[in-house]
């Protein structure tokens, strides 16, 4: 019988809610690997610094596994890239020469690139290191092209019910997998067991910010005014850095409301851990 291969998490650090947490708080957590969305390089830092830098890994400093996501990304009528930076109102434009020449300067260990590159790449593809792992946002294209060396990206939008969306990955079968939205704890024991490769989600962070904490008895809200009563730690079960210092939900409900910024990052590494431990149980049943 085939191995069932292990499913790796994959948090987002360019998002709001996982640029909370240090390189130090991440490994703390036990992540292995990191998702850099690229448009979000090119507004800041900007691509002037990466000039002089050998790779992304010189600038932000992880030692483990690097996702380069430039799905987002859309091409215009015109054949180029752009988008508008939130920080300076400029507009950022690229070609498809471009966007390869930048995949190739940061070096990632896996990239993700948009539909509309596929034909580029298919042209293009023998300049790639064979050690990236590339993959493709999923269409019906990216599906019928079957070169090995691409990967499948799909994005779960939660606009079709999660039962339909997991009877649509049948058609992937054939290919490795990487899946990026918003899953539930039942959603990702599904999606381990499906032998999904890569799990990409900001839910544990962003659902941390907003004070919705995962414990094994269920999700709790700890904004709620009855946690100021409640003096034990989040989960007694619980091996992440928050719940080994012994903070307690009263603590931390206090703390969430007077000192948001730094009650965020104990929240986030919780939720985080908690994420992780949960897909590699369910990895190793």
């Amino acid at each position: 019988m085939q191995q069932k291969k292990k499913t790796h998490f994959v948090p987002v650090f360019t998002s709001k809610a996982g640029a909370c947490l240090t390189l130090r708080n991440w490994q703390e957590v036990g992540v292995e690997a990191l998702s850099y969305y690229l448009h979000e390089l090119l507004m800041k830092p900007g691509m002037q610094l990466f000039e002089y830098l050998p790779d992304l890994r010189a600038y932000c400093g992880w030692q483990g596994r690097i996702v380069l996501n430039a799905s987002l990304l859309s091409k215009g009528g015109d054949g180029i890239y752009s988008f508008r930076s939130h920080f300076d109102g400029s507009t950022i434009r690229i070609t498809d020469d471009e966007l390869f020449s930048i995949v190739l300067k940061l070096k990632p260990d896996i990239v993700v690139f948009p539909s509309c590159f596929l034909t580029y790449l298919s042209e293009f593809n023998q300049l790639a290191p064979n050690e990236l792992k590339i993959f493709i946002v999923g269409n019906e294209s990216s599906v019928k092209f079957h070169t090995t060396n691409f990967g499948s990206y799909l994005i779960y939008d939660q606009k079709t019910a999660f039962s339909d969306f997991l009877r649509s990955l049948k058609k992937y079968d054939e290919k490795s997998v990487y899946l990026a939205g918003e899953f539930d704890l039942l959603q990702l024991e599904e999606l381990v067991a499906h032998g999904i490769r890569f799990i990409e989600s900001d839910k544990p962070a962003n659902d941390a910010i907003n004070g919705r904490i995962y414990t094994h008895q269920g999700d709790i809200a700890l904004l709620e005014t009855q946690m100021a009563q409640l003096h034990e730690v989040i989960d007694a079960e619980c091996a992440c850095p928050t719940c080994e210092q012994k903070f307690t939900r009263a603590y931390l409900h206090h703390l969430l409301l007077q000192t948001p910024l730094l009650c965020q990052r104990f929240l986030i590494q919780h939720n985080e851990y908690f994420y992780l431990q949960h897909i590699r149980s369910e990895d190793q049943a």
